[in-house]
C-alpha cells in the first residue's frame, strides 16, 4: 500500500509538470538553476504586434532615435559628415551604411538629423557661398513590402515624396517620375533595411532595376542614404553589383568590450543598482590620454579611480557572452538580476563540486563587487537543426523576415509546409511569428532580434551564410 502512495504521488507530479505550462517550468526554472538562458526564452520577451496592419503597410516612418545616450560611432559620423558634405559642394553620390543585424543600424541612421544640425551650424559659420544648402526636409523610412514589379518600385519611391503614383505604366513612366522627383526642394532620404527590398521572387530584380534608376537620377539634388545588413549587402554585391552605383560604403560592427561596457553601465544606474558617479568615470575614461600633471595629482587621481564600479567584472562577462550585442546584454543582465537566486545557487554547487580554490576570487563584504553572475545562452538547439531549416533561417535573415507565402515561394514547396517548419523554428525561440488574423499565410515571421549575432555566427560556420 505503502509502495503504491508513492506510484500515485509520483505520478501524480509527472501528471502535474506534463500539463503545465512548458515555458516556465523549463526555460524559466531549469535553465536558470543551470547557470543558463533558453532561445524561447529570450525569444519570449519580445512581444510582437499582432494582426494584420503593421505587417502590411507599404513603409513606415522610423523613430528617430535621440543623441542622448548614443555610443561610439565617432569615425563612421565623421564619414558619413563628409559625405553630406560632398553633396552640399556639388558632388552627390549614394551612401550605404552597412552593419550586421543588431549592431544599432537603425539607431546610427536615427543620428542624422543631428548630424545634419551640426553641419548646418558649421556652415553659418562659414562662407562657402558655392555650396548648396543643407536639405531642410530628412525623412528616414523602412520597406515593409518588397516591390515585385517596375511599378511598384515607383510607388514605393512616389510614397517617399509624398507624390502619387501614376495610374498607368507608360514608356516615359520612369522619366517623367525622375524629372517630377528632381523639381521638388532638396531632402535627406535614407531608407532603412535595405535588405527587404530583395525578395528572391519573380519580379524583384526589375523592381530592383528600376528603384535604382530613379535613385541614381535624383542624387545630385536629393541627397540619398542607404542602410543595409551585412550578410544581404554581400548577396546584393554578387547576384546585383550594387556596388556598381553606390559611391559611399560605411561599415561598422557590434560594440566593443568599452561601449558595450558604458551601455550597460547607463541600464545599471536606471535599474537604481549605481550611482550616477560611475557614468561620468566611464566618461572621463573615454577622453583622449591628457598631458601627466605632478605625481601628487597623479596620485590623487588613482586613488579616487579605485572605486570602480563594483559590476565591472559582470559588465566583462556579459561582453564575453553577448560578444557586442547590445539587445542581447541588455536582456542577459536583467535576466540575471531576476533570477540571480537560482543562478547563484548553480554556481556555488559547481564550486563545491571543484572545490574551494576560486572561493578567493568573489568576496561578498558590502564594501566590495556584487557577487552577480550572468546567465550564459542555451544554444544547444541550433546544432539540432537539419540543413532545411538552416536554409530557412539564412532566408529569413537575409531578408530581414519572410511571410509564410515567400518562404513557400523561395522553397519550392507548399504554403503548409512552410506553415509547419516555420511554426517549428519559432517553438525553439530562433524566429518570432507576427500573426495575420484573415490568413496563416501571411504570418511573418523573422529572428529573434537579440539572436542575430549567434544565429548568424552559426549560419556561417555551416556555410549557410557567406563573408
Amino acid at each position: 500500500m505503502d509502495i503504491n502512495l508513492r506510484l500515485f504521488s509520483r505520478l501524480s507530479q509527472w501528471v502535474n509538470t506534463f500539463f503545465a505550462p512548458k515555458a516556465t517550468l523549463k526555460t524559466e526554472s531549469d535553465d536558470a538553476q543551470k547557470g543558463l538562458i533558453s532561445l524561447k526564452t529570450i525569444a519570449n520577451q519580445y512581444q510582437p504586434k499582432t494582426g494584420q496592419d503593421p505587417i502590411n503597410e507599404t513603409m513606415s516612418s522610423q523613430s528617430i532615435y535621440t543623441a542622448e545616450d548614443f555610443v561610439g560611432r565617432e569615425a563612421q559620423t565623421k564619414q558619413i559628415s563628409d559625405v553630406i558634405n560632398l553633396w552640399c559642394n556639388h558632388h552627390g553620390e549614394i551612401s550605404a551604411i552597412v552593419a550586421p543585424a543588431g549592431a544599432g543600424l537603425s539607431a546610427f541612421l536615427g543620428q542624422l538629423p543631428s548630424i545634419l544640425a551640426s553641419l548646418n551650424a558649421q556652415t553659418q559659420d562659414s562662407s562657402t557661398s558655392k555650396a548648396k544648402p543643407l536639405p531642410k526636409k530628412r525623412l528616414i523610412m523602412s520597406f515593409y513590402n518588397a516591390p515585385l514589379s517596375a511599378s511598384d518600385a515607383i510607388a514605393n519611391v512616389c510614397y517617399c515624396f509624398n507624390i502619387p503614383p501614376p495610374e498607368v505604366m507608360t514608356d516615359t513612366t520612369i522619366t517623367d517620375i525622375i524629372i517630377a522627383i528632381n523639381q521638388l526642394p532638396a531632402q535627406l532620404i535614407v531608407i532603412d533595411d535595405l535588405h527587404k527590398l530583395m525578395l528572391r521572387m519573380m519580379g524583384n530584380a526589375q523592381a530592383l532595376v528600376t528603384f535604382a534608376t530613379i535613385v541614381m537620377e535624383t542624387r545630385k539634388h536629393h541627397c540619398w542614404i542607404l542602410g543595409c545588413e551585412k550578410f544581404a549587402w554581400q548577396r546584393l554585391s554578387a547576384q546585383y553589383q550594387i556596388t556598381h552605383f553606390i559611391k559611399h560604403v560605411i561599415t561598422f560592427d557590434y560594440f566593443n568590450a568599452k561601449e558595450l561596457a558604458s551601455i550597460q553601465t547607463k541600464q545599471l544606474v536606471d535599474l537604481g543598482l549605481i550611482g550616477d558617479d560611475y557614468l561620468t568615470q566611464e566618461t572621463d575614461k573615454a577622453e583622449p590620454n591628457q598631458t601627466q600633471k605632478s605625481s601628487e595629482a597623479t596620485h590623487t587621481e588613482s586613488e579616487k579611480n579605485d572605486e570602480v564600479n563594483p559590476y565591472d567584472d559582470q559588465l566583462k562577462q556579459l561582453y564575453m557572452i553577448s560578444q557586442g550585442h547590445p539587445k542581447l546584454a541588455k536582456l542577459l543582465l536583467q535576466y540575471s538580476l531576476t533570477h540571480q537566486a537560482d543562478i547563484a545557487q548553480s554556481s556555488s554547487n559547481n564550486k563545491s563540486d571543484n572545490g574551494s580554490k576560486n572561493n578567493s576570487n568573489k568576496v561578498t563584504d558590502n564594501n566590495s563587487k556584487q557577487c552577480t553572475d550572468i546567465c550564459k545562452v542555451n544554444a544547444s538547439v541550433l546544432p539540432l537543426c537539419q540543413d532545411n531549416d538552416l536554409f530557412s533561417l539564412a532566408e529569413i535573415y537575409i531578408h530581414g523576415g519572410l511571410r509564410v507565402a515567400q518562404h513557400a515561394h523561395i522553397f519550392a514547396q507548399t504554403i503548409e509546409q512552410s506553415s509547419l517548419q516555420l511554426a517549428y523554428l519559432a517553438r525553439q525561440g530562433l524566429i518570432i511569428a507576427q500573426y495575420s488574423q484573415r490568413d496563416f499565410a501571411q504570418h511573418f515571421y523573422f529572428i529573434t532580434p537579440a539572436l542575430s549575432k549567434i544565429i548568424a555566427s552559426h549560419l556561417v560556420n555551416n556555410n549557410k551564410l557567406f563573408n
